[in-house]
């Protein structure tokens, strides 16, 4: 397996360079993470759809979007986390979860793909963050959200990137640790 990695740019020239994937028959997986779409803000649909473009490889796309439990926090248990989180935390957590998919909508235009929402967190928080991904994409379905999508979003569990203490999570607030990875 192969991996790229970009930090999202308004240069899209440099965009298309560095992620040319046109010679890239075999490329399954566009990944990144939820915290860098929310970090780039209006970055990110741009960035996304000029990536997608130069994806020419005929097998499916996988696009894995990582959310730490941070990321869907507000969608876990209310013992959880009570007295934790205000609402108007609440209410900034669930607009991030709207223009998340709206990116997403966005991207199938430019290039179809199979959207798989990616609980990367430890496995003590494996069943909280998984009941609140199929949560998050309840939401969405209702609100017809996923009309565009061929088929469902997948929500899997898996431990994506390094973390040594449950603070790491809070590195890169802010956009610092802002990536997308290809994977061949």
């Amino acid at each position: 397996m192969s991996e790229l990695k970009l930090q999202f740019t308004d240069n899209y020239d440099a965009v298309r360079w560095a992620f040319d994937l046109s010679h890239n028959s075999s490329l399954r997986t566009l990944e990144t993470t939820a915290r860098s779409i929310t970090a780039a803000g209006d970055t990110a649909s741009s960035f996304l759809r000029a990536v997608l473009s130069t994806v020419t490889s005929p097998l499916p796309l996988d696009l894995v979007v990582n959310y730490d439990m941070f990321e869907v926090h507000h969608y876990s248990p209310s013992y959880l986390r009570v007295g934790r989180i205000s609402p108007s935390e609440w209410a900034t957590q669930a607009l991030d979860h709207l223009e998340r998919f709206k990116v997403f909508c966005e991207m199938y235009v430019v290039r179809h793909f199979r959207l798989v929402l990616c609980a990367d967190v430890l496995d003590c928080d494996i069943e909280d963050a998984t009941r609140a991904l199929k949560s998050v994409v309840k939401a969405e379905r209702m609100n017809g959200g996923f009309d565009y999508l061929s088929c469902e979003p997948l929500i899997i569990s898996e431990m994506r990137t390094h973390r040594t203490r449950r603070t790491d999570d809070e590195v890169g607030v802010g956009g610092a640790g802002v990536i997308v990875t290809c994977a061949l």
